[in-house]
């Protein structure tokens, strides 16, 4: 049955109109169906993962320093909108999205199981961490404000979907296991053991429409705010001065790898 399902396989690859090489500027790999890998008929394989564990083909992951300004200015605007009835709503949706996500399974556990349960997991150690409800709805809040003002940025729904369910996940990712090991002198010494789900793929999308589900109405209503109080806050984003240059002519001119 499985040397059938590859020669399938290998047969729709064979018939998959394709280009030489991948679209990305500068890269040169061959494309996936191009190379026989896969049906990717414009992408490398590199490329390919690139967009699975980021959202986009080519753009650079968010920096948390670049998201800490917004962060504290979408923390800024949920204080003093705390008691209006359009953020009441959805902080009550994602304290739900925490509180009925079950329980918290151990991150070596759930490789194999499906991205909507995995995202359930990753919502209930979040649950488990502690982490409230109005730093979900800030992130969600900081990452649509930061993709709009970063002109090197890809501004698609997919790349801030992944984004900002990477920067959710990153709050509580991992399992830890610590235990004291016994030595042969007769004392003990630490021995710890953390394992993080991979943090790629399909279910980034689950964690990110769900979140997006949610908060989407005040993102929109908030948005122009939260990038206004940015700036008062701490000036404007880099690629909004007027010195500004996009970054595949920084890279030309060697000022950045």
């Amino acid at each position: 049955m499985a040397s059938k399902q590859h020669e399938s396989l290998a047969m729709r690859i064979r018939s998959v109109p394709h280009r030489a090489t991948c679209a990305i500027p500068g890269c040169g790999r061959p494309t996936m169906a191009a190379a026989g890998t896969g049906l990717a008929d414009c992408h490398c394989q590199y490329h390919v993962q690139r967009r699975a564990r980021y959202g986009s083909h080519w753009a650079a992951p968010l920096k948390a320093t670049d998201l800490k300004p917004y962060l504290k200015a979408a923390h800024r605007w949920i204080a003093e909108h705390r008691n209006d009835i359009a953020v009441t709503y959805p902080l009550i949706g994602l304290q739900g999205l925490m509180d009925g996500a079950g329980q918290v399974e151990r991150a070596q556990d759930i490789k194999r199981l499906p991205a909507a349960k995995r995202a359930r997991v990753a919502f209930a150690r979040l649950r488990e961490a502690g982490v409230k409800p109005e730093r979900l709805l800030a992130i969600h809040m900081a990452v649509a404000a930061l993709i709009e003002d970063d002109r090197d940025s890809h501004n698609v729904p997919e790349f801030r979907l992944v984004q900002t369910a990477k920067a959710v996940h990153r709050l509580a990712s991992g399992t830890h296991s610590r235990w004291e090991v016994a030595l042969p002198n007769g004392t003990t010494a630490p021995l710890a053991i953390h394992n993080y789900p991979r943090s790629s793929g399909q279910v980034l999308r689950v964690m990110g429409r769900e979140l997006d589900e949610i908060c989407r109405g005040v993102m929109q209503d908030a948005l122009d705010t939260v990038r206004r109080l940015r700036v008062e806050m701490f000036g404007p984003h880099p690629s909004q001065r007027p010195d500004w240059l996009p970054r595949h002519t920084r890279v030309r001119l060697g000022l950045e790898k």
